[in-house]
């Protein structure tokens, strides 16, 4: 693999910090990609996520790096033990987790939204498409980079075709299976279906200012709970075949990235039971998104 993807005027650059910083601009243009799909279909909200779209990309790509390195910290970093350690830390290269930094991002980027005042559902849509696109991106750099490895195959003498094996692992160079790649592709996937979605509601604009601000949770907001919920649920069943060490959710004996899955399944399910019921209850306010 390449750790180190490329050498520039004496300067190294590390596989997966060009993917992280590449997977950034992926969600950032997806989302602008979506945003203005949906202004050509006249939604209301479109214009000013536009506008602050710059803005939420900058909040939401530093809050992403320090929740990445928050949560990694607290379930890997065991000799970090006082305050003072963890905030030295923060700002340390390191180590970092996915779940960590989308959700830092995720609630950064909609409390900057809310004060903005754009309406949270249209923002998470597209934020979210952005977010399982960049997602791919990133496992590309865990793979060269041989972070986040899967379990060794079974058979070691003749293995699988697909099977792979990192040589910078103090292992041997075991055959492993092939975890990053497995969920870059399942998320370009998801991310496709969501596109989809996005794209099939968004042929319906929202019809009035007053159906705009009713729409907190009606039917918009549909593409994001689907993708994370897809998203989440694959997560959980490629935990299964994960080799690195991530810690334990409390009071379990799965992986903390399991246990944050399972709860972003379950509360993606309930959301899109009440956007059912709620388009339902008020089929007037014409919004679809």
């Amino acid at each position: 693999m390449r750790p180190i993807l490329f050498e520039i005027f004496g300067w190294e650059v590390p596989s997966w910090h060009f993917f992280f910083v590449l997977a950034a601009f992926t969600a950032f243009f997806v989302a602008w990609f979506c945003a203005k799909w949906a202004l050509q279909r006249g939604h209301l909200a479109a214009p000013a996520f536009i506008d602050a779209l710059p803005n939420v990309f900058v909040i939401c790509y530093v809050a992403g790096w320090f929740g990445a390195r928050a949560l990694s910290i607290v379930v890997e970093q065991f000799e970090v033990q006082t305050v003072s350690q963890f905030v030295v830390s923060l700002f340390q290269i390191g180590p970092m987790t996915f779940y960590g930094g989308a959700l830092a991002a995720i609630l950064c980027g909609l409390l900057f939204c809310k004060l903005c005042r754009i309406a949270l559902p249209f923002a998470l849509d597209c934020g979210v498409l952005g977010g399982v696109f960049a997602l791919g991106v990133g496992r590309l750099g865990c793979h060269l980079n041989g972070d986040d490895f899967g379990l060794p195959v079974a058979d070691q003498i003749n293995p699988p075709w697909w099977a792979v094996k990192f040589s910078m692992l103090q292992d041997g160079g075991l055959y492993r299976y092939p975890v990053q790649l497995e969920e870059a592709l399942a998320s370009f996937f998801i991310g496709c279906v969501g596109v989809w979605l996005f794209k099939r509601a968004s042929c319906k604009p929202v019809a009035s200012t007053v159906a705009l601000e009713h729409s907190s949770w009606g039917a918009s907001g549909r593409t994001a709970g689907w993708v994370a919920l897809l998203s989440s649920a694959h997560r959980f069943f490629n935990e299964i075949f994960r080799g690195d060490p991530r810690g334990f959710f409390p009071g379990t004996q799965i992986s903390t990235s399991s246990g944050i899955a399972l709860l972003i399944v379950i509360f993606c399910a309930l959301c899109l039971a009440r956007i059912r019921m709620q388009s339902s209850t008020h089929p007037h306010l014409g919004i679809r998104s």
